[in-house]
């Protein structure tokens, strides 16, 4: 390598250190931000109806655990809605039969799709107009919720006096092929997504919230519009946080790890159709901030790893660049592992970052394709992207 090369190398390599420096730092910023929306522990100051609103389509394997876990809240004024969109499994089934035991737990038989709907979007709408709660709770019929969840939240919501509350749940994987794909979801949210500065300038493009759980307002909720507003969009969780953002609204986004377990998808397949789905509408359907987004991803954490191996074959470790790769790949393994310890995920996490990274590039780039050109297939449904939003 001649001089000249060697010189803008190492000016890049310490860029580059500098930025992942920054990285850091906005994780602690984001780590301490969902500390201060933490609630205090003393219980909600005042208990109000609250309404758990579960849209559910072939989830036999989840629906009873889901349930379970929603039944057994240490919360007194409760009602649970499931409404059934149309399955050919047994979640029906399985719903009318919990329902006959417990009476706090009804069942609704979904309508059929209009067109211009999401398909869970519509779900949603269904049972938003059913729900009697002051308090409105969307969450996935693949989560599992620990009994005291409800008084934790509602107590964060009232002590933070926020219209929408989100929590960042505990990402369960059962397969290799979930653990390279899904870190991905917490760490992309604190890692490399400045929540906090969003947060403090209310700025609504740095807002974020996740579908598995999201705790309305009832007011507020239906201010902004409810689904009806968002029906196109298959973020809708997103899209809902920064019409509640435009609306100035308050939105709290919390770590939920022990409150909330979430079984996203199983399977490598499955995880990667599952976040193909929604990567690009994250991003509403921007073709410029994604191009950004995937490079940014390749020269912070897949760059440092591919100069390392590069040094190491051709016997260089001792130049200041390769040293400073070194430096990096390290840093970008703690960063990894302080999100793993944190949000409970395997700790092997740390080490396998630069496949979650690569993984996350050819799946965004996918979403795009699939967007663009063939439509986007979820739940036995398929939406084409018209107008700049989606269409069934």
């Amino acid at each position: 390598m001649s001089g000249e090369s060697a010189s803008s190398l190492i000016h890049y390599q310490v860029a580059l250190t500098v930025i992942l420096v920054l990285v850091g730092i906005n994780l602690i910023a984001n780590l301490r931000m969902l500390g201060r929306f933490a609630p205090r522990g003393e219980g909600p100051a005042i208990l109000r109806p609250v309404s758990v609103l579960v849209p559910a389509r072939n989830e036999a394997r989840n629906i009873r655990r889901c349930l379970e876990s929603l039944l057994a809240q240490d919360y007194p004024l409760l009602e649970v809605l499931v409404l059934d969109d149309g399955s050919s499994d047994d979640t029906a089934d399985i719903v009318a039969e919990m329902a006959r035991r417990d009476p706090r737990l009804r069942l609704v038989r979904g309508q059929p799709l209009p067109q211009g709907w999401i398909g869970k979007n519509f779900a949603c709408h269904q049972l938003a107009r059913l729900a009697r709660g002051d308090w409105l709770l969307f969450t996935d019929a693949d989560t599992d919720h620990r009994p005291h969840t409800l008084p934790w939240v509602i107590e964060a919501a009232q002590q933070n006096q926020a219209d929408l509350t989100s929590l960042i749940p505990c990402t369960v994987t059962h397969t290799l092929g979930e653990e390279l794909i899904l870190p991905i979801i917490p760490f992309g949210l604190l890692g490399c997504f400045p929540l906090a500065l969003g947060t403090r300038l209310r700025i609504p493009f740095l807002t974020m919230a996740l579908g598995p759980f999201l705790l309305f307002r009832r007011e507020a909720y239906h201010r902004i519009g409810g689904h009806r507003a968002v029906r196109s969009e298959i973020a809708e969780d997103v899209a809902l946080a920064r019409k509640v953002r435009r609306a100035g609204g308050r939105v709290a986004l919390l770590d939920g790890s022990e409150q909330v377990d979430v079984h996203f998808y199983r399977g490598f397949r499955e995880s990667w159709h599952g976040l193909a789905k929604s990567a690009f509408a994250a991003l509403e359907y921007r073709l410029l901030p994604s191009m950004l987004m995937m490079g940014f991803y390749g020269f912070l954490f897949l760059w440092p790893v591919a100069l390392l191996l590069l040094g190491f074959c051709q016997g260089r470790m001792g130049e200041p660049a390769l040293r400073l790769a070194l430096f990096q790949v390290f840093l970008n393994s703690g960063l990894w592992y302080a999100v793993a310890v944190r949000f409970r995920l395997q700790r092997r996490t740390a080490f396998i970052y630069p496949l979650t990274i690569l993984l996350t590039i050819l799946i965004m780039l996918d979403s795009i394709r699939r967007a663009v050109f063939s439509g986007i297939g979820w739940k036995e449904r398929v939406y084409h992207l018209r107008g700049g939003s989606l269409r069934h």
